[in-house]
């Protein structure tokens, strides 16, 4: 395997389609819009490049559907750019640990079907951490559509009783044993069996972190965020994440 990935690039969902990004600026631009919308001014101040500069990857992006421009609701004199696509995956060095532990994670199993099924999902992270993509973003929303296609029927009576049924709920599905470190603020542990690089831990992690947000959002109507996250243990097996209710509801 190469040194590093072949092209650096990140990988956004747009309503018409996936684009692939591979411009330092347009990346910048795009990471800049991630919390807010800003005008090209103030573009300008945040990436330290000419407006003109701008201008011509900012249209090119707006043509791409990865982002919008309309006028400024509170100055019409004045156009704001919104973010307006989705960041499913970026590339990474590729990892030949990674690679090595997906192979034997899979032949360990592969002559029992139920026990290949249930591995599969381990074999896959692992796999895109060995090429050299990290799918830590899609796995969030993956999770996240997940609890939306439970329609609520985790939710409990409080926000305990809805956290103990995601957490058997997880557990039912093969993707780790949840466990709850604490409740407030609310730390929820993945531990996993199988033997994970910390890149592919990580993604594999951002599944429960969308799942349990969107059940939290189902139980409390509040939109719940990742404050913190870590992966640890000699195997890179365990996953810790703290989630808290976003400031911006």
């Amino acid at each position: 395997m190469t040194d590093g990935p072949l092209i650096d690039f990140e990988l956004y969902y747009t309503k018409t389609g996936l684009v692939q990004v591979t411009n330092d600026v347009r990346r910048q631009i795009l990471h800049e819009l991630e919390d807010r919308n800003l005008s090209l001014t103030e573009l300008a101040k945040l990436t330290g490049k000419a407006q003109s500069t701008l201008s011509v990857h900012l249209d090119k992006m707006v043509g791409e559907n990865l982002i919008a421009v309309h006028d400024d609701p509170e100055d019409s004199r004045r156009k704001v750019y919104s973010l307006v696509s989705v960041m499913l995956a970026y590339s990474k060095p590729p990892s030949d640990e990674a690679m090595t532990l997906a192979m034997h994670a899979l032949s360990e199993v592969a002559d029992d079907p139920v026990r290949t099924r249930d591995a599969l999902s381990r074999f896959i992270f692992l796999g895109f951490d060995g090429m050299g993509l990290s799918v830590g973003p899609m796995a969030t929303i993956l999770g996240a559509i997940h609890a939306m296609a439970l329609n609520g029927k985790l939710t409990g009576k409080n926000l305990e009783e809805t956290v103990a049924n995601g957490r058997d709920y997880y557990k039912k599905m093969g993707l780790g044993e949840a466990s709850v470190y604490s409740l407030s603020p609310l730390s929820i542990i993945i531990k996993d069996d199988l033997p994970f690089t910390p890149d592919s831990a990580r993604s594999l992690g951002y599944y429960a972190t969308g799942f349990f947000c969107k059940i939290l959002e189902d139980a409390t109507g509040k939109v719940y965020s990742v404050t913190s996250d870590e992966v640890f243990g000699t195997e890179n097996n365990y996953f810790r994440f703290t989630l808290e209710p976003s400031v911006k509801n």
